[in-house]
Parts: structure tokens; sequence; C-alpha cells
């Protein structure tokens, strides 16, 4: 991925709206500061942040080739689509324009009000399942170490006194009346 992304930053970088750039959320000297401040906890994590979005950005879950971040970054980082002159609208712009032309501040103020609080809500959701993705991970992967670490030690006392175990069933009593399964 970091070959496209470089070349993405080569080809938008300076030369449009779009901002491409990279943190290494290792590095102690400010990037893992700034990974922390805007909740980039599983690398590599896409982020994009646009004009009067949330502060600290959206994920970019689209595809992660030259081409579907080309596709993205144009869509994103085109002007903004002015109602008042229809100027950068495209055909789904329009048309919602055309839909709420005769409504009246009050009726646009309420749909851009549930509009946005469902977007601010369902974001608040995302985050909150990251958050516990995270947990469930981190908790996830321990127990994971704990059992390999508990399968080590059975194997090394299986090889140090199993051998020992099938001895002591051979000379309890009854041991030659018992069937072997």
């Amino acid at each position: 991925m970091k070959p496209d992304w470089d070349s993405l930053g080569e080809k938008f970088n300076y030369k449009s709206n779009a901002h491409i750039v990279d943190v290494d959320c290792t590095d102690e000297t400010g990037g893992k500061n700034v990974c922390s401040t805007y909740g980039v906890s599983g690398y590599p994590t896409l982020k994009y942040f646009k004009k009067g979005g949330d502060d600290k950005g959206d994920s970019y879950e689209g595809g992660r080739e030259f081409g579907d971040f080309k596709k993205f970054i144009q869509k994103m980082s085109k002007q903004p689509c002015n109602p008042a002159t229809l100027e950068n609208c495209n055909k789904k712009e329009k048309g919602f324009i055309e839909e709420i032309k005769d409504m009246d501040a009050a009726k646009i103020q309420e749909q851009h009000d549930t509009l946005s609080k469902a977007i601010l809500e369902l974001r608040k959701e995302k985050s909150d399942a990251e958050a516990l993705f995270d947990v469930q991970k981190d908790e996830a992967i321990a127990t994971q170490k704990k059992g390999e670490a508990f399968k080590k030690d059975l194997g090394k006392l299986t090889d140090k006194t199993g051998y020992k175990v099938d001895i002591l069933a051979q000379k309890l009593p009854g041991a030659d009346k018992k069937e072997e399964l």
C-alpha cells in the first residue's frame, strides 16, 4: 500500500485541495501523540478530514490501491456544491436542491439537525464498536498467549513425565484386566 500512497501524494499534494500525509505512530518524537489524538490504534489506519467534519477525522474504509485512492480523493477534494449558483453541483446534489427549494428556514434547519444527529450518532456507535474491538482484541491476544504458554508447559511436562504415568498405570492393581482403548 505504501508505494500507492506515496504516488497519490505526488499526484495530488500541492496540486489540489487534498493533502496526502502519513504518520509513523511508533515514533516517540511526535507520531505517537498525533495517532493518540486522532484515535488511531490499528495500522494502517487511513483518515480523512473535511471542512466542517469531525475534528478527529473520518476513517477511510475503501480500497487500498492507487485507483481506489485516486477516485476517493477526486470525489472528496472537489469544490463544494454552491446551492445558490449550482456551481460544482453534481446530479444528485442538484436533485436535492430541487427537492428542498420550497422549504422555509425552519424546515431546512430541522432537516439539517436530523441528518446531522443521525450521522453523529452512527459515528459514535462506530467509535464505540472500534474501542470495544480494541479491548476485545487485546484480551483475545492475551488469552491466546496464555494458551500457547500452557501448550508449551504441557509439552515439556508430558515429555518429562508422560512415560512415568504410562509405566505407573501398568503397575496399578488390576492393570492387566483393563482393556486398551
